[in-house]
């Protein structure tokens, strides 16, 4: 496969960065000598903007702080409204967005809301017909962790003229919402296997992890759930989750998964299995302009740190020497740099022998 033009001038620009492109470079190696000349590309490379017509990101803060004047928007959406309101039960803010130029065009709506789960200030999304009145319905959304969360939701958008979002309070909790309009592809599958997920991401995101409440076993691989439930690990609180979990024998290897809400790129989280560290998870991470990532910016520190307001999938392998037994305790400690993290769907993958086995044995001497 070729390499672009543009990444090859922007490898040697990092490569050769001292002299001017054109210069003579000179490099020594021993007693021979490396003469090489670097011309000027013929054109500049030009950084072309991905088109993103039937998609758009609304950021409530600054829309807000715009006095909700938008700027562009597609032909398929109306200028967003939102409203405070102090009735009988309190103070509650609407935010609505219209829908306009798609009738029966029969395709569905990605809906990511992006709020700050905080208690009692969940959010409830309804899409509605001028004429037919609430046709859905979704929430009250989120599960009062105080960390800043995403749902994604999905509907037809037939017959539907906008969409409300309503929480209670000023609304202060609510950062913005990300739309896509869908169209269906046909995806093949084995027949023995789970069905794919009904949404392909925008943003290559993983779906979120199903849970089994039987163990599974497939070609001497056991898969089992730990938890399915979630727990939350933050610096001024528990900075450590355990389990324990009984194993007939130990395995050759295992892996160990789980979801993670509000994940720092920088700062993992590091698995303990049996007093033994192992080091930190990995994490499947979607693309850079996802608006799930956050900026953060602390004193004294030169990076801007990131977290992503959504749940990624984290995995550590765990070698087979580190498992006995009997009775063996995971652990997922918080990084020292880390904010407030949730995990949730915690599993574990077991592979053990089995008749078709393929390996081979390494000599003992080179």
């Amino acid at each position: 496969m070729s390499t672009p033009r543009s990444l090859i001038f922007a490898s040697l620009l990092l490569s050769f960065a001292g002299p001017a492109v054109g210069e003579d470079l000179r490099l020594g190696l021993g007693n021979f000598g490396l003469r090489a000349t670097v011309a000027p590309p013929a054109t500049t490379p030009q950084l072309q903007p991905q088109a993103t017509p039937f998609t758009v990101w609304l950021d409530f803060h600054r829309l807000a702080a715009n006095r909700w004047i938008p700027g562009e928007l597609p032909d398929w959406l109306a200028p967003v409204e939102a409203e405070t309101r102090n009735g009988l039960d309190g103070v509650t803010t609407s935010i609505r967005v219209h829908l306009r130029n798609l009738g029966d065009s029969g395709r569905d709506l990605q809906f990511r809301l992006f709020f700050d789960d905080q208690k009692d200030l969940s959010p409830t999304v309804a899409a509605w017909s001028g004429l037919a009145g609430r046709r859905f319905e979704y929430g009250p959304l989120g599960d009062s962790l105080g960390l800043q969360t995403s749902e994604t939701l999905t509907f037809p958008t037939a017959g539907i003229d906008f969409i409300d979002i309503t929480v209670p309070g000023d609304g202060h909790n609510l950062r913005g919402v990300f739309l896509a309009l869908l169209e269906p592809a046909q995806v093949q599958r084995g027949l023995d296997f789970e069905l794919p997920a009904d949404l392909v991401d925008a943003f290559q995101n993983l779906p979120p992890i199903i849970t089994k409440a039987e163990d599974i076993s497939l070609y001497g691989r056991v898969r089992a759930v730990i938890d399915p439930s979630g727990l939350k690990l933050a610096p001024d609180a528990a900075t450590r989750g355990t389990w324990e979990f009984p194993l007939q024998s130990p395995p050759l290897l295992a892996i160990v998964t789980y979801e993670i809400l509000g994940a720092d790129p920088t700062a993992p989280l590091e698995v303990i299995v049996n007093d033994r560290p192992l080091g930190a998870s990995a994490i499947h991470w979607p693309d850079l302009a996802d608006p799930g990532f956050l900026g953060l910016a602390r004193p004294l520190e030169r990076d801007l740190r990131f977290r992503y307001t959504g749940w990624l999938r984290a995995q550590k392998i765990i070698p087979g020497s580190a498992l006995r037994a009997g009775a063996n305790t995971l652990s997922v400690q918080l990084h020292p740099d880390s904010g407030a993290v949730a995990i949730r769907a915690v599993e574990i993958q077991l592979k053990y022998n089995w008749k078709n086995l393929d390996y081979t044995l390494a000599p003992a001497t080179p």
